[in-house]
């Protein structure tokens, strides 16, 4: 009986964490755009972060390769 509280507790603080983790990341969406003058598959995001940088007036930018290898900007 304790074994299977244990393993119930764990679970829940594991789902918590996860759902903290998930919310900070929907945060940050609003914050991230697909570069808009990138061209081509982003393989570097030290290229990536120049052009955003430089190019887009961005705060960094990176590779994401979560839906491909696209080049996303951060503004904030």
């Amino acid at each position: 009986m304790a074994k299977s509280q244990i393993h119930y507790t764990t679970f829940l603080v594991l789902l918590f964490c996860f759902l903290m983790i998930a919310s900070m990341e929907v945060e940050a969406l609003g914050c991230e755009k697909p570069s808009t003058t990138w061209s081509g598959p982003c393989l570097f995001s030290d290229e990536c972060n120049n052009q955003c940088i430089n190019w887009e007036g961005a705060i960094h930018g990176e590779c994401s390769f979560a839906l491909g290898p696209e080049c996303f900007c951060y503004f904030c």
